[in-house]
């Protein structure tokens, strides 16, 4: 269903049901507020289960954000604290709209049919701030590169190609830094500590920061 999403950029509308509640009674309210109709309009509806379970998910210190589309508990990460929810998305999950009681067909039509604005503006949004990123990294500036790529990341936004193209560099980026600290620790070069200092300040927010501490303990003896 979701791989259907993204192919048409057909916008989502993520509805948060009851626990428990029986499916039949869940579907009556979209039935009597005419919003199921919507769904002959290039729209998506989902239904989901509310689940009250917020145990944190397994976090490998990445600041990447994830699809919470895919989330094994969408309730937890799209932060739902009351049902019925409403959630107006974008083929990728990312929200735009919220309501926490049952919308009129003429409002929710006025989002969903705004959404492939939304996206625009977001994606052009992302777009500053990778251009930023860019400078940086072509000034080898590794630490406005991450904090740049970092501040696209906190927006929680996926599938967008400004972000796309963001985790794509921020990945490169990690990876190389990952080969440095094995070659200091395999050639153990005179500077050895104070590069890894300076990489445990480039990379502090990343999933790098362990490796490299790692590497200075080791480096110390």
């Amino acid at each position: 269903m979701f791989e259907a999403a993204a192919k048409d950029k057909a916008p989502i509308v993520l509805y948060f049901v009851e626990e428990d509640l029986d499916p039949i009674d869940a579907s009556r309210q979209l039935h009597d507020a005419d919003l199921a109709k919507l769904s002959d309009d290039n729209f998506i509806f989902v239904m989901i289960e509310y689940n009250p379970d917020r145990t944190p998910s397994f976090d490998n210190g990445s600041p990447v954000p994830t699809s919470k589309l895919l989330s094994p508990n969408p309730s937890r990460d799209y932060n739902i604290t009351k049902y019925p929810s409403y959630l107006v998305c974008d083929w990728f999950g990312n929200e735009y709209t919220r309501y926490t009681k049952t919308p009129g067909a003429k409002d929710l039509k006025k989002q969903l049919e705004g959404v492939s604005d939304a996206v625009e503006k977001a994606n052009a949004k992302l777009q500053g701030t990778l251009d930023e990123a860019k400078k940086a990294l072509e000034a080898k500036d590794t630490r406005n590169f991450m904090k740049a790529a970092i501040k696209n990341f906190k927006t929680g936004t996926v599938g967008l190609a400004s972000q796309e193209e963001t985790i794509a560099l921020y990945r490169k980026v990690i990876d190389e830094a990952r080969e440095e600290v094995n070659s200091i620790l395999e050639n153990r070069p005179e500077d050895a500590k104070d590069r890894l200092k300076q990489m445990a300040k480039d990379y502090g927010e990343t999933e790098l920061a362990t490796e490299i501490k790692d590497a200075q303990n080791i480096i110390k003896g």
